[in-house]
């Protein structure tokens, strides 16, 4: 369901602004990055590739959105990840995820954590810390805001 991750996407982009957000179809997008000469080609022997390459140029951090995925009735759930180049950078990303998304623990929202983030260790140094958030739509609409 393209709504939710795009919703998904709105809310977290107007929450941390310095932050690359990055739509389920733009996932390859990390593993893509390399240094490029003057004339933006790739450049042959310049340094790091791929996420190393792309965090390098994202101090902060990124965020992935993944594709929701159907549950039951008009449930979804959709994983969220933080990829920072430590541990405590991309925990801290999740929690500021979670308060964009579903409020503070005991807030009213139309998402829900659904599974707590779990710290991954990636290639390189990249660190990923991805949550389930769970929304419920109306007649197939997302709720109102």
């Amino acid at each position: 369901m393209q709504s939710v991750a795009l919703d998904l996407h709105r809310q977290i982009s107007a929450a941390l602004p310095g932050v690359s957000v990055l739509l389920p179809d733009e996932q390859q997008l990390p593993l893509q990055a390399a240094p490029v000469d003057e004339q933006g080609r790739p450049a042959v022997g310049a340094g790091e590739r791929g996420l190393g390459a792309y965090l390098a140029s994202r101090p902060l951090g990124y965020i992935q959105i993944e594709w929701p995925r159907f549950i039951t009735g008009e449930e979804y759930w959709t994983p969220v990840a933080a990829v920072a180049t430590t541990a405590a950078a991309a925990d801290a990303l999740a929690r500021q995820i979670r308060e964009a998304v579903a409020g503070a623990p005991g807030d009213v929202s139309w998402y829900v954590l659904q599974q707590a983030p779990t710290l991954t260790p990636l290639p390189g140094r990249a660190v990923m810390s991805r949550a389930v958030y769970a929304i419920e739509l109306l007649h197939g609409e997302l709720p109102p805001t």
